[in-house]
């Protein structure tokens, strides 16, 4: 795994397959199976939603997926990146740069009422299976994949409009092109 810590250029739209294998990944990586219940055709403990930015196919805009159709919906549109911007709080990655922006949501408060402390794991473990499936897709794509807690996930319950469903955005994973040719280092030449 390599993050794509600042490397973003939207200077080349994501395209429209990769975006969707991301999404197909999130919602795969979600299903935790043994006695948890959340394997395919049971409950889904995380949904995901997708703010678009660069994508071939896609107008700029803030999307839910449904992974059953595979397909996304439109939530609320218009460019997203000063959002996205504004709601991070650190440095390291521009995400208006960033073809599009996974944001799973899970509801944590029910998970917890019907699981008791348990749930914490539960969440937690789905939380990072996401992720990793992410980052696994999006390497196996040669798609850049960055993954942050440093935002502010009550503006983006407020611009999803999830205040009803109780869900909870936990990270942002962030997919798109990389400049090219980005420096690296060698540790052989030393």
């Amino acid at each position: 795994r390599r993050s794509s810590f600042g490397r973003f250029d939207a200077s080349r739209p994501l395209a429209a397959a990769d975006l969707a294998a991301c999404c197909r990944a999130a919602t795969d990586g979600s299903y935790l199976g043994g006695d948890t219940g959340t394997g395919p055709g049971g409950e889904r403990l995380a949904g995901l939603y997708v703010f678009v930015n660069h994508a071939e196919d896609l107008a700029p805009g803030a999307y839910a997926y449904d992974p059953e159709a595979h397909t996304l919906r439109l939530v609320k549109a218009g460019a997203p990146g000063p959002f996205l911007q504004k709601n991070y709080f650190l440095s390291n990655y521009n995400l208006e740069q960033a073809g599009a922006v996974l944001v799973p949501t899970v509801r944590t408060t029910a998970v917890l009422d019907a699981v008791g402390d348990r749930g914490y794991r539960l969440v937690n473990a789905t939380i990072g299976a996401v992720a990793q499936s992410v980052y696994t897709a999006a390497a196996a794509l040669d798609v850049g994949c960055g993954v942050a807690l440093g935002f502010d996930n009550i503006s983006y319950v407020e611009e999803l409009g999830l205040e009803a469903t109780g869900e909870a955005p936990l990270l942002i994973m962030m997919v798109g092109h990389e400049r090219p040719a980005p420096a690296d280092y060698r540790h052989e030449l030393t």
